[in-house]
């Protein structure tokens, strides 16, 4: 079987899951701006555009692009030499900031055992001392851990969405088992690394017993975490008959028409639950955490508020940042990169960028933007610049 793609025709490459590999010359990136709940400055990288982990609620199901291939044809795309790619990218720029792998599909997902991509890209940022972090479903490689624990701001995201196994074959059918996840923090842990726990999404009168969730924090506490991060599920309108449907094949048609009249609010094209549910939600994990001295954040969680959208996040986050870590922006000082400074590395609330980058001080009225390659290539030249005039 071959795909059609800007009419040249890709190999369809049956194992470990269905792919197709392409060349690529995509750029590492920041931040959307829009509805931006994300504190710090990341390079987003996606070196996989499609998923085996088999989530049947992924909301890049409704992205365009490439994530139409995989949801028509089942066909994942694997970015062709993307580490090498990325290298190239770090080695044209002497600003940057935390590596973030993956904002969309999993990382650490069948297809990764065959071409390595993850750990090679770790290895590109890990190399010059530039902090990266992934969020994962699936078992960390050892090969991962034994690179960031090298460079002392990276850092792990593990999700767990429940610690009923049977339930979670259902949702998350192709990842890791529930106790390797909680091994994954462990050892993350247990080498000085930095281990965040995502229960994200949590799902409505499926996996918000109140009793088990907080069985989960102190298991995920126990395992070495300190920062909790959490998110109510949203589904896009895009999918949104898929994901009923498939509610309904799993739990029931009763619990489907429980979805259809809890997800009424549209917020830019996503089906919110409403949101007294997710507050009650919110404030509950959010006492949980601070009676066992964890911090707390959510993820993309808002509320529409007459003409405004207002990001959940200045109500409930207990933590500086939201992922709970503080990571300054990273200076090249000869073959390596160093932090800038002793900034906490809160963009969004910045109103002084002791780094150096006034851009980066979004806290400041309309400073809000979505950085680019050229943005980083750009705030280089200028400190060059400064440098010789200095």
């Amino acid at each position: 079987m071959r795909i059609l793609i800007n009419k040249r025709e890709y190999e369809v490459i049956e194992k470990p899951q269905r792919h197709i590999v392409i060349p690529t010359t995509k750029e590492l990136h920041g931040w959307w701006p829009g509805k931006r709940e994300c504190t710090s400055e990341r390079m987003l990288i996606n070196p996989y555009n499609g998923c085996g982990i088999g989530c049947f609620f992924c909301y890049s199901l409704a992205f365009p692009g490439y994530f139409q291939i995989f949801r028509e044809k089942g066909a994942a795309v694997v970015a062709k030499d993307f580490d090498r790619v990325v290298s190239e990218q770090l080695d044209s720029i002497d600003v940057a900031s935390c590596g973030y792998l993956s904002p969309v599909t999993d990382p650490f997902q069948p297809l990764n055992k065959k071409y390595h991509l993850s750990e090679r890209i770790i290895r590109a940022f890990v190399e010059r001392n530039i902090p990266i972090e992934f969020i994962t479903k699936a078992k960390v490689p050892q090969e991962a851990i034994e690179l960031i624990k090298m460079q002392p701001h990276s850092f792990g995201q593990v999700s767990i969405l429940t610690l009923n196994e049977d339930l979670r074959r259902v949702l998350v059918p192709r990842g890791a088992s529930t106790d390797v996840l909680f091994q994954n923090l462990e050892r993350l842990s247990e080498e000085g690394i930095f281990a965040v726990c995502r229960i994200d999404p949590i799902f409505p009168y499926i996996t918000d017993k109140v009793r088990e969730l907080e069985e989960l924090i102190e298991r995920a506490k126990s395992s070495g975490v300190s920062h909790i991060i959490t998110s109510v599920l949203d589904i896009p309108l895009k999918t949104k008959e898929d994901i009923f449907k498939t509610i309904k094949q799993c739990f029931g048609v009763g619990m489907e028409w429980d979805y259809r009249r809890l997800y009424q609010e549209n917020i830019d094209g996503y089906l919110h639950a409403d949101i007294d549910y997710r507050k009650r939600i919110f404030d509950f994990l959010r006492n949980i955490c601070e009676r066992k001295n964890l911090t707390f954040a959510l993820c993309m969680e808002y509320e529409a508020k007459k003409d405004e959208i207002r990001g959940l996040n200045r109500e409930f986050m207990s933590s500086r940042n939201c992922e709970g870590i503080d990571i300054p922006i990273y200076i090249r000082k000869g073959g390596k990169f160093y932090p800038a400074c002793d900034c906490k590395g809160d963009c969004l609330h910045c109103t002084n960028p002791i780094c150096g980058i006034e851009d980066l001080a979004m806290g400041r009225e309309g400073s809000k933007k979505d950085w680019h390659l050229k943005d980083y290539r750009r705030w280089s030249r200028k400190l060059r610049e400064e440098k010789l005039s200095g």
